[in-house]
């Protein structure tokens, strides 16, 4: 048996000032996409594992990643497209498709980029070729997605540690229906329902109760899969909203009747996911009165993993006018002028620079910033906490400029903030600063909380 497996993943802000391009993805193919897989802890990994142990033979198309930013270029949607169509056809004949999606990427005229690669992919393989998706749990889903696969499978945690096992959970299905034969059968329910993403925290509090019904939910007899999907807020599409999915083995009442169940249940809990979030001014107050460090302050409001461009310096600014800026701190940028400034300085030079407010002026200011440049890079690291571990970072070039005991990391792309060895690959030990600011609203608590001494 052949099953082709692939992977174009983007998670999409509508409202950010930056089109995603195809250079913003890093890409595989073929022999090259199995060899990153090996590498990194991914749903493509998960894929491999279970395929290998059933004897199964994998046929790599392409893997695609790209860290958020707005919605794709027609042009350059239609080429990662067509790439993974061609090499879909260049396979020959196969037995089923194992597709990794994040099901919340938007291209320029198609609210659902995921839901047009499914119908794509479907058209090319017939009806009766099966297709699971493993998707991230802040997908967004579109009927698209659910009428072109025989079954849709998320993420259990966020952070997202279980990228890995959500791809075997995923062949699983597949490799029950090519040798057991599972009929799956898809019932999928939205809500009219968008939250704050500051309390989607799988292991605590109401979100780890909603994920462990959920999950109980698979232990009745007959159930396949049972996800949620509490889709990211910063989109403006047709299909917004939550949503529930079950999955049953050829029970059509069955899977609709859960699939209610479990759209009541987080329906309930709406209310639960409203957060108050202290102004910059009372969390420096705040961790002003705790001893030591460091302190880790997530911005949510720019978070480059839910698209936002990274370019606030907002609570860089709020250290300098309280004059905290002679206490150890690293904060993190997206500026490419700053950076070519800095290296065409070079390194041990003293610079002024206008920094942040140049990617999304209109809610990010310009700070007058001067210090000597500590180190100029490639801007590339690995994650090597618990999401994406393994995963190649490419934020362009990058400099890190010191302002007193300030350590601003400046880079030319938006980066994923999430992981200390953003920091530590270049000088900056987090554990060392009183002062840790991240732009995430909850994903940075996975490798941060083990550190720092507050988070907020």
């Amino acid at each position: 048996m052949r099953v082709a497996i692939g992977s174009l993943l983007q998670e999409t802000n509508t409202f950010s000032p930056q089109a995603t391009r195809r250079e913003h993805f890093q890409i595989t193919r073929g022999e090259a996409l199995l060899e990153a897989a090996r590498h990194e802890k991914t749903e493509v990994h998960g894929f491999l594992d279970v395929l290998k142990k059933e004897g199964i033979d994998a046929v790599p198309l392409i893997g695609g990643w790209a860290v958020s930013y707005g919605r794709i270029e027609q042009d350059h949607f239609q080429s990662l497209v067509d790439d993974l169509l061609e090499a879909l056809r260049e396979s020959g004949k196969v037995d089923g498709v194992l597709l990794a999606l994040h099901g919340a990427w938007a291209a320029q005229g198609i609210d659902s980029a995921d839901g047009y690669v499914l119908q794509k992919v479907r058209q090319l393989v017939g009806q009766n070729v099966p297709i699971v998706v493993s998707l991230d749990l802040h997908a967004s889903l579109a009927r698209s997605m659910w009428t072109s696969a025989d079954a849709l499978v998320g993420y259990r945690t966020c952070p997202h540690v279980d990228t890995c096992e959500t791809g075997q959970r995923a062949a699983k299905i597949m490799v029950s229906m090519l040798k057991q034969n599972v009929h799956p059968t898809m019932a999928v329910r939205k809500l009219p329902l968008i939250t704050q993403a500051e309390e989607m925290i799988s292991d605590r509090g109401v979100f780890k109760k909603i994920l462990q019904y959920t999950q109980a939910m698979e232990e009745r007899e007959g159930v396949i899969s049972a996800s949620i999907f509490p889709c990211q807020p910063w989109l403006d599409v047709e299909e917004m909203g939550w949503s529930s999915v079950v999955v049953t083995d050829h029970n059509d009442q069955q899977a609709e009747t859960l699939a209610d169940e479990l759209a009541d249940v987080l329906w309930q809990h709406r209310h639960d996911f409203v957060v108050d979030i202290p102004s910059v001014n009372d969390a420096l107050d705040e961790a002003m009165r705790i001893e030591g460090g460091p302190v880790t302050l997530g911005e949510g409001a720019d978070g480059t993993m839910g698209g936002s461009p990274g370019d606030s310096l907002h609570i860089l600014a709020g250290i300098f006018e309280k004059n905290l800026d002679h206490l150890p701190t690293a904060a993190v940028v997206a500026d490419p002028q700053a950076v070519a400034q800095a290296i065409a300085a070079g390194v041990g030079q003293v610079v002024t620079l206008n920094v942040g407010g140049t990617l999304n002026p209109t809610y990010a200011n310009t700070l007058t910033i001067t210090g000597v440049v500590k180190l100029i890079s490639n801007g590339e690291f690995r994650y090597k906490g618990g999401c994406y571990t393994g995963r190649l970072v490419q934020m362009g070039r990058a400099v890190v400029l010191t302002v007193n005991q300030v350590n601003l990391l400046i880079a030319e792309r938006s980066m994923p903030t999430t992981d200390p060895e953003m920091y530590r690959s270049h000088g900056i030990e987090p554990c060392d600063m009183k002062f840790v600011l991240c732009k995430s609203p909850l994903s940075f608590r996975m490798d941060y909380e083990p550190i720092s001494v507050a988070v907020m």
